[in-house]
């Protein structure tokens, strides 16, 4: 997934200096930002510094979503933890309305060979013959599930997912991976065929490991939850591109008591 971004198809967030500005594209499911475009954007903004510093490859984020964030311009802080010769950590913030929004760290690692080890064996998988997701005829208004294709693949249990519009303004393949992966308690919802018992679930943080980058549009999640009676949820999924496994992330999720009167 090394392609320049969509040509002629705007970004789900753009930047004008120092201030990112959310499209429509970037709202969520309860309003404000998508906690999957949060993330995305800044783990994107680490890993377009990474390249341009020469770090090596991403291979995991992780974001805390201190407070829900307004579909409004807000501004980042990026930092350096740790810079050596083979690792590098940095740290990321997000900021609007004065408040701190959400707090990311990703780790780089530059390329060493090591001879005699095996990767893993290719598999192949074709979304674009796959069936449309069921659910996407029930999405209504604009949001980020607006800037994406859905399939679902029911021999595996897993649902596939294309950026219709990049998510920011450079490409960002790790990136774009982590803020797929955040759709992954509501693709479990979905295959699973019943909701927990909750008014709502948000996840509180998301963390995504990559063995190595994706290398096409299409990535698919594979997603498993479990729900709690202390109001806690717990959602991992494995992450895959076409030619086969790729990763895992793993999210905290939140349950919302059920409004009064509502089942």
């Amino acid at each position: 997934m090394n392609a320049p971004v969509l040509a002629g198809v705007p970004p789900v967030v753009g930047r004008e200096g120092e201030t990112w500005h959310p499209t429509p594209f970037a709202m969520g499911p309860f309003g404000g930002l998508h906690g999957g475009v949060v993330s995305g954007t800044l783990a994107g903004e680490m890993e377009t510094r990474g390249a341009e510093l020469g770090w090596g490859q991403p291979v995991s984020a992780t974001v805390y979503l201190v407070r829900p964030a307004p579909l409004e311009p807000f501004t980042t802080q990026i930092e350096e933890v740790r810079g050596g010769a083979r690792l590098t950590v940095m740290e990321n913030c997000l900021m609007a309305g004065g408040k701190l929004r959400a707090k990311a760290s990703m780790a780089f690692l530059k390329d060493t060979p090591v001879p005699g080890i095996v990767p893993p064996a290719e598999e192949s998988f074709d979304p674009d013959a796959m069936p449309e997701w069921g659910f996407a005829s029930m999405v209504t208004g604009t949001t980020y599930l607006s800037a994406v294709e859905v399939r679902e693949d029911k021999a595996n249990r897993a649902v596939w997912v294309k950026p219709t519009n990049p998510l920011g303004p450079n490409p960002v393949p790790f990136a774009q991976a982590m803020a797929i992966a955040d759709y992954a308690t509501l693709f479990s919802v979905y295959l699973d065929g019943e909701r927990p018992k909750a008014g709502g679930w948000p996840n509180a943080d998301i963390s995504v490991h990559l063995s190595r980058m994706p290398e096409s549009d299409w990535i698919g999640i594979q997603p498993r939850s479990g729900w709690y009676p202390n109001g806690s949820g717990l959602t991992e999924a494995a992450i895959y591109d076409t030619r086969g496994w790729i990763g895992r992330s793993c999210q905290s999720a939140v349950l919302l008591p059920m409004p009064e009167g509502a089942e």
